[in-house]
């Protein structure tokens, strides 16, 4: 007969009447304690308080929008500086220039002979620059005149010795090579009758010079001489009132 030890019942792990004192057989045999982890090696890590978060502080944004309009002036200046320094800056002088087919006399710059009509930067350098005179003319000695009206109004005379025709068949020829636009052309109709011949040029400025060359008839002085030939170089602007 089996004894009473050998009868079946309750595992030896589990106390009748004792509930909520089984231990897992999962677990390393101690229930965890107050303050242990799962693992009931030590306490669960404690996150501790949170943090205070730090005040938002004013935006960047209205100072970066700043920093970009300065930024923009500033380069919208530096440009119209050197736009400006560009326009203003002095041109050389030609030193030579071509004459034209049919001008008859050999064309130099007239820039160089042009001083005592400079004044203010007027005309403007590219203007002055686009005018020629023929090899051998002298500008006469205090014979410049300033009309004191419009915006510029001067004329210089020069002397050459050369025919009257050969000299107005130079200026006839020589403007148009140079981009100048005729206006009109033929005898003053004055007593001594000079012959004009009449330009227009645009310029840097903006505005449109008229150029007036009244070539006079030669004077001879005497009937061996080669014959002196005066003519009149008058240049002026007048400014848009429209």
């Amino acid at each position: 007969m089996p004894s009473p030890d050998d009868l079946p019942g309750p595992p030896r792990d589990t106390v009748p009447g004792a509930p909520g004192t089984a231990v897992d057989t999962r677990s390393n045999g101690h229930a965890d304690a107050p303050g242990r982890g799962s693992n009931g090696h030590g306490p669960s890590p404690d996150p501790g308080p949170e943090s205070p978060r730090r005040p938002p502080g004013p935006s960047t944004k209205p100072a970066l929008v700043v920093l970009g309009i300065t930024l923009v002036l500033c380069l919208v200046g530096v440009g119209l500086e050197v736009l400006s320094g560009s326009q203003s800056r002095p041109t050389a002088s030609p030193t030579r220039i071509a004459t034209a087919k049919g001008a008859v006399l050999h064309a130099v710059p007239a820039r160089p002979l042009l001083k005592d009509i400079v004044a203010g930067g007027q005309p403007p350098d590219d203007l002055l620059n686009a005018l020629a005179v023929p090899r051998g003319a002298t500008p006469v000695s205090s014979s410049a005149v300033d009309q004191g009206v419009e915006t510029y109004d001067r004329s210089l005379r020069f002397e050459l010795r050369a025919p009257e025709q050969a000299v107005i068949s130079f200026f006839r020829a020589e403007l148009p090579a140079l981009h100048w636009r005729r206006l009109s052309q033929g005898p003053t109709g004055t007593g001594d009758t000079q012959y004009l011949v009449l330009e227009q040029h645009p310029a840097s400025d903006g505005l449109e010079w008229d150029l007036g060359v009244t070539v006079s008839p030669t004077d001879f002085g005497s009937p061996t001489s080669a014959g002196t030939t005066a003519f009149t170089l008058r240049l002026y602007a007048v400014s848009d009132q429209d």
